[in-house]
């Protein structure tokens, strides 16, 4: 495995950490920031939504690069979905706000 692939991998693996980090650092935000405030479960929900969906496009930027590394049919199915997945959570983003 050569420079560009070690870079590669580093930048997939760091895209990981940090969606995974924004998805378990909004949680907690949302659940410590509305405890007992008023409509604070619609509030906690929508954090979560939002800071999930963020982590989610860290989830796909590294699933495209891990398709750069193996690009093979099952981390082509993998990547179709996580951005199968990130299109429905926008999707809810979008009728929650709405409605």
């Amino acid at each position: 495995m050569g420079p560009y692939f070690a870079v590669v991998d580093a930048a997939r693996m760091f895209s990981l950490v940090v969606g995974s980090l924004v998805i378990f650092l909004g949680i907690l935000r949302a659940t410590r920031e509305v405890r007992g405030a008023a409509g604070g479960r619609d509030r906690v929900a929508r954090e979560i939504t939002d800071h999930a969906g963020l982590g989610l496009e860290f989830f796909v930027a590294a699933a495209i690069l891990n398709l750069v590394l193996d690009p093979t049919w099952p981390a082509v199915a993998i990547t179709a979905v996580i951005i199968a997945v990130r299109q429905l959570i926008a999707f809810s983003l979008s009728l929650a706000r709405s409605g």
